[in-house]
């Protein structure tokens, strides 16, 4: 299956937020479409909850990408992180995972993110 629109830069995945770089990631190269929603994350949910997020991702569906969610609550620490554009750029940490277009041409993965600070100097935000 297919994205829905051309992807717009890549990231590194990494399985276990215990081991972030300069560690290997798990995957790397990974294309996605990030998209800034910064204004949801101001709007959705409880003050302090663990479900808010700051940005969209638009993956493949075939990509293995674990968030936090199980029986309704978050766990702690079994989540993955996305390292875009690569393990020197920006991290998110993998918020919540759904499956989009089912059935269709254009079946995959919409992931809610929520973003770490970034390294500093900053060149572009995304």
């Amino acid at each position: 299956m297919t994205l829905p629109v051309i992807p717009n830069t890549t990231c590194d995945l990494y399985r276990d937020p215990a081991f972030p770089p300069p560690n290997p990631p798990d995957l790397s190269g990974v294309r996605l479409v990030l998209i800034g929603d910064y204004g949801q994350y101001l709007e959705r949910g409880e003050p302090g909850s663990s479900w808010k997020f700051t940005h969209v991702a638009l993956v493949e569906l075939d990509l293995d990408i674990r968030d936090r969610y199980h029986l309704g609550n978050a766990l702690p620490t079994k989540y993955d992180t996305l390292w875009v554009p690569d393990q020197n750029g920006t991290a998110y940490r993998v918020v919540f995972v759904e499956r989009v277009g089912r059935g269709t041409a254009l079946d995959h993965k919409r992931v809610y993110l929520l973003r770490a600070a970034p390294p500093w100097p900053v060149d572009t935000f995304v």
